[in-house]
């Protein structure tokens, strides 16, 4: 049972993928063909169509077979900062949103920009989660977080894929994030984005740089989240003390 999960769980997140990167109104392959690329059951394949059927990305019409749908941004969603350090995931999911995330990458680098935003040696070794964000199987935003590798190394072993990265350092080793410094700019895609995306390469995208400090003033972690076109919104709220 567990394994047919993550076979659906893989049919499933594969065929996002791909369906992000076509229009409205195209057809995806049918069943029979879907089972053969992906070497699965009839099974497996339908209840990762029926898992995006329901996400609201695919339709299913009898007779005739299953499409892409037109994109729904009648709500807006969006990432809001409003003067506490909380991380996306957990601010999306404490407003009830399904928030997922695809780890593309979790591994130990040599990043001299990152070492400097956390006030390393440019040679120093850093660790580098590279992930894709989804709410409600809609693709959000790309995400590169670095970290000191040698401070959290436990980072290295855990599956981000459900669940919030500053929450795990909180539990996992006492963190208290105490503040959050952000930077917002215009960036454009280079060809592994524009692929990450699926945007066409040199389109302009909304980048966030974002450097996250302990109750120490001790840098945690250095990001950068850059968003899809479709969900560019950033929402500030201030008040006087």
């Amino acid at each position: 049972m567990a394994r047919d999960t993550v076979k659906y769980v893989a049919v499933r997140d594969h065929l996002r993928d791909r369906i992000s990167g076509m229009g409205a109104g195209e057809q995806i392959p049918a069943e029979p063909q879907l089972c053969s690329e992906y070497g699965v059951s009839r099974i497996t394949v339908r209840r990762a169509v029926d898992d995006l059927i329901r996400a609201g990305v695919l339709v299913r019409e009898q007779g005739r077979g299953t499409f892409v749908t037109e994109p729904d941004y009648t709500e807006e969603i969006r990432e809001t900062f409003a003067g506490s350090v909380m991380g996306f995931y957990r601010q999306q999911a404490t407003l009830g949103r399904e928030v997922t995330t695809k780890v593309l990458r979790n591994h130990v680098t040599r990043n001299p920009e990152a070492a400097e935003a956390l006030a390393l040696n440019p040679a120093d070794e850093v660790i580098e989660i590279e992930r894709l964000r989804y709410i409600g199987g809609t693709l959000h935003q790309h995400v590169m977080t670095y970290l000191r590798a040698s401070t959290y190394p436990a980072v290295l072993a855990h599956d981000f894929s459900h669940g919030s990265l500053f929450e795990f350092l909180e539990k996992e080793y006492g963190v208290h994030l105490a503040r959050n410094d952000l930077l917002v700019r215009l960036d454009y895609a280079n060809a592994h984005l524009a692929h990450a995306l699926r945007v066409q390469e040199g389109d302009a995208v909304l980048a966030i740089d974002s450097t996250v400090f302990d109750a120490r003033d001790s840098p945690v972690a250095f990001g950068v989240a850059t968003h899809t076109p479709a969900y560019s919104q950033m929402a500030f709220s201030m008040r006087n003390s």
